[in-house]
């Protein structure tokens, strides 16, 4: 059972923010794990960036007490502020893809308190934790107190029960928020206050529901142990229909720096030529070529890609093959990768969503990097305290 509920979450101060000039777009961040050392350059540069509270700066230890001396003054001068009323908000994003392509698609998630399952019995992880994220991240919220950005679920709704709840919430009346990012996507926020309809029918769906980890398990994991240090049950999660068709999972390719794994893959491989259109499993490039690689264990045909290349992989080299691999959603990144330190790629699909479910409900873990959730959550749009 996934028990829900409303929050009063801590906001930026759009009337503050107004009268300083501040656009909105200017305040919000990626999550954490996903900026890049010169985009966080960039964001630090801009006063009042959420990223200060999300990724911040300085050495070690001294990063986290920045970040709490940050939050404090913040408060204090009311650059943020916490929701007088318990709400659940819609959160709507519209945005082109392939960038630049004039296709656009617009997707529709909920934030919400959820209450924490600590034995992963009705909130299902599809990835394993790394020791260094979670430390970082059990730091930063045990010297902040508060839930910067949340755990990104996905709900199954082949029905689109759940997606067309919250399209229905995203209207005029409630809106709180509308503004567009760098990249001209646009984002709005709907503010839906407890005893709405719709929001007792999204109560009701999701009781009889599992979730889905899609991005933030380390967040999660964090954020669960959290919970029992404080005592307290619900944390901040966003939820996503399975069904809207504004969520995609974008490819994960791979690179490596050598190119020797070649005549090794040989015994697994059967290497073709590749007609230059024709969509495949693995498709395998090294110096200026790309060929079709074909699986030649029978066993292991029915493997979905990220399973099969991880399990050859690391029948060769053992574990420590992850930490020599490259990941990129972009092919041309891992084919100049491959190209600059004389070594190979490999070029994936994308997980299709209802074989991810599938695996997922199975207790199958993917292999680090094999989804790619598109488009992310903006942190800094609403964030958690929890002395609420």
């Amino acid at each position: 059972m996934v028990q829900i509920k409303e929050f009063r979450p801590l906001i930026y101060n759009l009337e503050k923010l107004n009268k300083l000039k501040i656009d909105f777009k200017d305040v919000v961040c990626p999550p954490y794990d996903i900026i890049s050392p010169q985009q966080h350059r960039v964001l630090l540069r801009k006063k009042y960036n959420f990223v200060n509270i999300e990724l911040p700066k300085g050495p070690t230890n001294k990063k986290y007490t920045n970040a709490k001396r940050t939050l404090s003054s913040w408060k204090r001068n009311k650059i943020i502020v916490k929701e007088d009323i318990p709400a659940v908000y819609v959160y709507q994003q519209v945005f082109d893809y392939p960038k630049n392509s004039g296709k656009f698609y617009t997707r529709y998630g909920i934030f919400c308190l959820i209450k924490a399952d600590p034995e992963y019995k009705t909130i299902l992880p599809h990835e394993l934790t790394k020791p260094k994220p979670l430390e970082d991240r059990t730091k930063l919220i045990n010297t902040i107190g508060i839930q910067t950005s949340p755990p990104f679920f996905i709900v199954e709704d082949e029905k689109k029960e759940f997606y067309e709840l919250l399209k229905s919430l995203a209207k005029e009346k409630y809106k709180i928020l509308s503004f567009s990012d760098n990249e001209n996507n646009q984002h709005s926020l709907y503010r839906i206050v407890k005893g709405i309809k719709e929001c007792e029918k999204i109560k009701k769906f999701l009781s009889k529901k599992e979730l889905i980890i899609a991005d933030g398990h380390h967040r999660y994991k964090v954020t669960i142990e959290y919970l029992k240090k404080i005592g307290h049950e619900f944390f901040m999660g966003y939820i996503c229909s399975s069904s809207d068709e504004g969520l995609m999972i974008l490819p994960t390719h791979r690179a490596l720096p050598e190119s020797h794994i070649y005549e090794e893959l040989k015994k697994y491989f059967e290497f073709e030529e590749w007609d230059g259109k024709s969509e495949v499993k693995i498709l395998f490039y090294k110096n200026g070529e790309f060929k079709v690689a074909k699986i030649k264990s029978d066993k292991l045909k029915k493997e979905q890609p990220y399973f099969l290349l991880d399990k050859v992989l690391t029948e060769l080299e053992g574990e420590q093959i992850r930490q020599q691999l490259f990941y990129h959603q972009e092919m041309k990144e891992v084919i100049n990768f491959a190209d600059k330190f004389n070594g190979c790629a490999f070029i994936l699909p994308p997980v299709e969503k209802n074989e991810f479910i599938k695996i997922v409900k199975k207790d199958s873990v993917f292999p680090p990097k094999s989804t790619y959730f598109y488009p992310k959550v903006l942190s800094g749009l609403v964030f958690y305290d929890f002395s609420n």
